[in-house]
């Protein structure tokens, strides 16, 4: 998420993955009509399908530094060639170290089960292969399924390294014991039932506070987008702490406050409630990290 390219890379094939499934599992003898145009519509189609999920895959791998290719798996790479021979270019294909060459699928011979591939060469020669769709659909399933399945292994490895790595630094532990008697403190202090300068004091350390929970997380090289509900509180928070900070501000140097008592003692109210919030979920993340 630090990476903004990565990140939509990551997104982008993620999405790409699901959707390319979808039309994968879209082929068949119901989806696959009535006329030869409906045929080669859902060939293509469904090859095209195959090519696209194979590419968001290897670039998802990309995206979280994972060293996966394509030439690890032969059947994909022949899935792959089919394609570009039949719908992906066949009227001039240019490979490296062979001839140049021409294809077409044979009309009589396409059906939902495959096709046969009909291929000229510019050095003469020709071929015919039979192309079993189903087939494609076996190897391309396994071998997604394999690599995905490498995918997760990384993450969760990688995850559960990242959490014995901080799993004694305990982020709780940024919020003080003091916070206990600096939030009533606050509270009493905005509606000038305490001292203001005892308030200001506590309303620092509440904000001091804040930071160090912050700072915590950016050395284990989170942000505070890596969790809604963290990034909404100190969104929430900014407002109330600097209308407090101005009120304390104004009380002390003798001039007329920005906001009255009450307007105050609710904005005090609602930070104690989202520091509080805070603490709690720093103890949840310490809990996720010691599992």
């Amino acid at each position: 998420m630090k990476n903004p390219a990565l990140w939509s890379q990551c997104c982008s094939c993620l999405d790409v993955i699901e959707d390319s499934e979808l039309a994968i599992r879209a082929y068949s003898a119901a989806e696959f009509g009535a006329s030869e145009g409906a045929h080669y519509l859902a060939v293509y189609g469904l090859l095209q399908a195959l090519f696209l999920q194979q590419d968001a895959v290897f670039n998802l791998c990309q995206s979280l530094a994972i060293p996966e290719t394509i030439h690890n798996y032969p059947k994909l790479e022949k899935v792959r060639g089919i394609r570009s021979d039949s719908i992906g270019h066949p009227t001039k294909r240019n490979k490296k170290g062979e001839p140049t060459s021409y294809h077409f699928i044979s009309r009589p011979t396409l059906s939902i089960n495959g096709f046969t591939l009909l291929s000229d060469y510019a050095d003469g020669t020709y071929e015919s292969k039979d192309v079993s769709v189903p087939d494609l659909i076996a190897d391309q399933r396994s071998c997604i399924s394999e690599t995905l399945t490498s995918v997760i292994a990384e993450l969760e490895r990688r995850d559960a390294a990242h959490k014995e790595k901080f799993r004694m630094e305990k982020l709780a532990s940024v919020f003080p014991g003091t916070l206990d008697y600096d939030l009533p403190k606050l509270l009493l202090a905005a509606c000038m039932e305490e001292d203001t300068v005892g308030g200001q004091a506590s309303l620092q350390q509440v904000k001091q506070t804040v930071e160090s929970f912050r700072e915590a997380l950016e050395k284990r090289g989170l942000e505070l987008d890596t969790y809604d509900s963290i990034k909404h509180a100190y969104e929430e928070l900014e407002y109330p702490l600097a209308k407090l900070e101005e009120f304390f501000q104004s009380v002390k140097s003798g001039s007329q406050p920005n906001i009255d008592e009450k307007a105050a003692y609710i904005f005090a109210f609602f930070v104690e409630k989202k520091v509080t919030e805070l603490r709690q979920m720093a103890q949840e993340i310490d809990e996720d990290y010691s599992s």
